[in-house]
């Protein structure tokens, strides 16, 4: 049988020992309905501004996925703090941090 040919172990079996698998206690678990959200950074809204892709005006999550910044809306847009942003610009999405809530209103946006 497999044994009997040479250099075959059986994927797991550690000779007798309590396997590493079994030995590690469980742990966590992921919650069934969390929410996903498509993350985007303030860099990035600059440059899409910058490059004329994005009017400063108004940003809503439609006009990220359009504009092609965000692929597609999941449970929302979560917009994050990184990066150089000095538009003055308005958001409209479904959350942002607090250092992103920040750095919009500093460039005089909201």
């Amino acid at each position: 049988g497999q044994k009997s040919r040479s250099g075959v172990a059986i994927k797991g079996y550690e000779g007798g020992q309590m396997p590493l698998y079994q030995r590690l206690p469980k742990r966590g678990f992921n919650k069934p309905n969390a929410k996903k959200y498509a993350v985007v950074n303030l860099g990035l809204i600059q440059k899409f501004i910058d490059a004329g892709k994005l009017d400063a005006a108004s940003i809503t999550e439609d006009s990220l996925v359009a504009s092609g910044l965000v692929r597609r809306k999941l449970d929302g847009v979560r917009v994050l703090a990184k990066g150089e942003f000095s538009a003055k610009a308005t958001i409209a999405v479904t959350g942002a941090s607090k250092s992103a809530v920040e750095a919009v209103s500093k460039a005089g946006g909201a």
